[in-house]
């Protein structure tokens, strides 16, 4: 697309103050057509891991590589470092090849939206809330904004007043679309179903509540919480799936103290009468057991170690209790307080009692049923996004 002379003069102004340091190692590029997602932050990678798998479905060998400006350590295999300077950009495309470059939520780049245009790399821009227009570096240059946002072959908004200021700044009313926010839709753990109906037929009517990814420090929570909630349903059955097998005949001993009848999965292959509490010491899927049982515990977040995605469980219909440590989930585990899908405990106390009050079926149910509505929701944005990728790709290949 052409540029007007004024930006033109403005990029070749940016020739010496732009950092220009050479592209630093990249790994190799596997075969097939690769996506370049350019976040502006670390949170949006969930989102685009979710797009991954929607993709990985498709025969088609697409890869997505992301990439964030404030890149770190702890994103190392989730994500690049974005390339600054115009050299670097020109090296990344030439290594990478991208068919198609999608911006999430952008803080606008003049340099890096020129490197894409200089390399015919069509760009698309979901996510797109028209916040921060006024802020692009380079945007006093008459019609800089509306030269940028011309780049974008296709605009999803998160609304329509996102979609009015994106049209008064610039963006051809065509182009745009509006979807919603992409969201992380929670990827779903298989299970074997054979296993499921076995299992069930072996707990009955029985009630049951799962602690997942339990740590060691959380032994003495599920002691109090299987104690106060079986006051009120006195054939309640603790579930233990520990963070690692080699933890489960510690963690098993620690409620065999307190004084349950405690087995492990490795030595009964399904629950009996007697037994409270049943360890799962082998290499069970977590996917079965979030479908049997209806409430679980995220292991590890009340006194930290580490926390599975929220949205696991509630993707499966089981409601979810978590304590305060959920890091690297905190925006799954928000959205589902939000709406009333999950609940946050902040001592070991409070477990029990909460255990007891989601015995209750229509408390579970209606938990579930605003779960499944969060954990879905960012499904039909996401769908749209690969429609228009298999299309670009469709039309490449034509």
């Amino acid at each position: 697309m052409a540029r007007s002379l004024k930006i033109a003069a403005y990029m070749a102004g940016l020739r010496h103050s732009t950092d220009d340091s050479k592209l630093t190692a990249q790994p190799d590029r596997p075969d097939g057509a690769i996506i370049w997602v350019r976040c502006s932050l670390p949170e949006q990678l969930t989102s685009v891991e979710t797009l991954q798998r929607k993709l990985a479905e498709d025969a088609d060998a697409i890869q997505i590589i992301a990439t964030v400006p404030d890149w770190d350590d702890s994103l190392a295999g989730r994500a690049l470092p974005e390339p600054r300077g115009k050299d670097t950009i020109r090296a990344f495309i030439a290594h990478w090849r991208p068919m198609l470059a999608i911006w999430v939520r952008a803080d606008l780049d003049f340099v890096l939206l020129d490197g894409m245009r200089a390399a015919g790399v069509p760009c698309m821009l979901v996510d797109a809330t028209g916040q921060g227009l006024d802020q692009v570096a380079g945007g006093w240059v008459p019609g800089a904004i509306r030269a940028l946002l011309s780049e974008f072959e296709t605009v999803l908004t998160v609304d329509q007043t996102a979609a009015r200021k994106l049209v008064s700044a610039g963006t051809p009313q065509a182009r745009i679309l509006v979807t919603g926010p992409m969201e992380d839709c929670g990827k779903v753990l298989p299970c074997h179903e054979d296993d499921r109906r076995v299992l069930s037929a072996a707990i009955g009517t029985r009630s049951v509540w799962l602690a997942a990814a339990a740590r060691l420090n959380d032994t003495k929570a599920l002691c109090l919480a299987h104690q106060e909630a079986s006051r009120r349903a006195h054939r309640l059955l603790l579930v233990v799936v520990p963070d690692r097998p080699e933890n489960a005949c510690h963690i098993a001993d620690g409620l065999r103290d307190f004084g349950f009848h405690v087995a492990l999965r490795s030595q009964i292959r399904e629950p009996t009468e007697p037994m409270q509490v049943f360890v799962i010491d082998t290499e069970d899927d977590l996917g079965l057991w979030y479908r049997i049982a209806p409430v679980t515990y995220l292991g590890g977040t009340l006194h930290g170690g580490g926390c599975r995605d929220p949205f696991e469980p509630a993707s499966l219909g089981s409601a979810v209790l978590h304590g305060p440590y959920v890091a690297p989930f905190q925006r799954q585990a928000a959205r589902l307080n939000e709406a009333g899908a999950s609940r946050l405990i902040r001592f070991d106390e409070v477990l029990g009692r909460e255990v007891e009050a989601l015995l209750a079926p229509d408390k579970t149910a209606q938990m579930a049923h605003a779960a499944w509505d969060v954990t879905s929701r960012g499904a039909d944005v996401t769908n749209q996004i690969v429609t228009l990728i298999r299309q670009r790709l469709e039309h490449r290949v034509a």
